[in-house]
């Protein structure tokens, strides 16, 4: 009788800990974040007046191509005083406050995630990758006050 060749048993590779962590992190906070995202525009449109940017006068604004400062300026709302946190935390309850909270748990997402990837790798032992965690932790943190530029 004829053997037929064994099967080669399929390897699975074997993922951290920590990798696991931050992406389950990320993958809810993004679902999360998108459904805001979508439900944020429709908010917006409804009630137009209730926004501290008015939609009719941001979309005319952009679309006869006036800069992004004339684009600030036809809304009567001075972004240099601080940035979208500021402007986030003092009108949350506004339609489009709503939308910047979407985008702020969006960016801010990276922050959240890496924290459960320092814990593994601290629970680990593994010092270098805390390291480069933490760095990068400071880099978002630095960012997401507006202390520093990733943008350039």
């Amino acid at each position: 009788m004829e053997q037929l060749p064994a099967e080669e048993e399929e390897v699975v590779p074997v993922h951290d800990r920590a990798h696991a962590h931050y992406g389950g992190v990320m993958y809810a906070i993004g679902f999360i974040t998108c459904i805001i995202a979508l439900l944020a525009p429709v908010l917006i449109l409804l009630f137009p007046h209730s926004n501290i940017l008015n939609p009719n006068l941001v979309f005319s604004a952009i679309f006869s191509g006036q800069s992004p400062a004339e684009i600030w300026l036809a809304t009567g709302v001075d972004f240099r005083q601080g940035n979208l946190w500021r402007l986030m935390r003092e009108n949350i309850f506004t339609p489009d406050g709503f939308a910047m909270f979407a985008i702020a748990l969006g960016c801010g997402s990276a922050f959240l995630a890496l924290c459960t990837a320092a814990w593994n790798y601290a629970k680990g032992k593994k010092w270098f990758f805390l390291g480069v965690v933490l760095f990068n932790q400071l880099l978002v943190a630095l960012a997401m006050t507006g202390l520093i530029n990733m943008a350039g």
